[in-house]
């Protein structure tokens, strides 16, 4: 697929002395390795969220002022155990 993107002229420069030092003749697989290793990072950085890191982000305390929710983990175990929240 071919998309067109705006970058700066520094790193056009770059991107096209390493085709030319590796023999290639574009820099689409560049590119697309970039794109790649930053997704994977991005990923990898939510798979290690952990629960001081979720009291960090604007997760932290969404049910606090629920009145039908006296016992959050009690509540979060009864979603987990629920048909409706298993998909069955």
């Amino acid at each position: 697929m071919r998309t067109t993107i705006e970058i700066p002229e520094s790193l056009r420069k770059k991107l096209i002395l390493e085709a030319a030092e590796t023999n290639r003749k574009g820099f689409s697989d560049i590119v697309v390795f970039a794109l790649d290793e930053y997704f994977k990072k991005k990923e990898d950085k939510v798979k290690k969220l952990r629960g001081k890191d979720l009291k960090k982000t604007n997760l932290a305390g969404i049910w606090k002022n629920r009145k039908d929710i006296s016992d959050s983990a009690e509540f979060v175990r009864s979603m987990r155990d629920s048909n409706q929240y298993r998909g069955k």
